[in-house]
């Protein structure tokens, strides 16, 4: 029998981790069976194991893929945020997630899969350090937007910034994966204002900052 050659073997690999990805999201890892996977992919079991000594290979491998495909658009959209906390850039930054979210929705339901199914075992990585990643990637914007005393005192920048970037997301994956149909009572437009100008400003008034700032003074003479 003559060898495949590594685009066939790489075209018969996609094609199982294709029918892989559609059968964990419709029934559950736990519920697929690695002869699920082959009858899906119209392949013999015989070939899903050459490739993939276990189910969680093919499910690690898909993960991998994806993360690298997620890594480069996330790279993409951090370089066009020039200044990180204000406005016109939030809402931006907000812009792009969702379009991130809508483009990838397999990624996100994986996500859960593993959530539920091997308590995040897999996709951790995604989150671990993440303000540190922020830091880093805006430390310039940050040091610069603290000296010239853009942002109220003992506001961490990083942690704004990152607080933002998760509610996006948060937004965007109740509304894609969870049918949220206007969670917020709001357009996507509505709320993407909306939450910039919460992130952006704050929701206290300044006559109501200013009446806490009395407060202070008077419990200090």
């Amino acid at each position: 029998m003559p060898k495949l050659s590594d685009a066939a073997i790489e075209k018969r690999k996609d094609k199982i981790e294709d029918a892989a990805r559609e059968l964990f999201i419709k029934q559950g890892f736990h519920r697929t069976s690695m002869r699920d996977i082959a009858k899906g992919a119209g392949v013999s079991l015989g070939n899903v194991y050459n490739y993939y000594p276990t189910k969680e290979g093919i499910f690690e491998s898909l993960i991998n893929g994806y993360v690298t495909v997620i890594d480069d658009k996330l790279r993409s959209i951090f370089s066009e945020i020039d200044e990180p906390l204000e406005p016109e850039n939030l809402r931006r930054l907000g812009e792009l997630v969702g379009r991130l979210v809508n483009e990838h929705s397999d990624f996100w339901l994986l996500m859960y899969i593993d959530v539920l199914e091997f308590q995040n075992q897999h996709f951790r990585k995604m989150f671990d350090g993440i303000i540190d990643r922020f830091r880093k990637i805006f430390s310039d914007k940050f040091d610069e937007a603290e000296a010239r005393g853009d942002l109220r005192t003992g506001v961490n920048p990083a942690l704004a910034f990152t607080a933002a970037y998760m509610q996006f997301f948060n937004y965007f994956l109740v509304e894609k994966l969870f049918g949220g149909n206007r969670h917020l009572g709001l357009t996507d437009d509505q709320a993407l204002n909306d939450i910039t100008k919460i992130f952006a400003y704050g929701t206290l008034s300044e006559r109501k900052m200013a009446s806490f700032k009395k407060k202070a003074s008077r419990s200090l003479t």
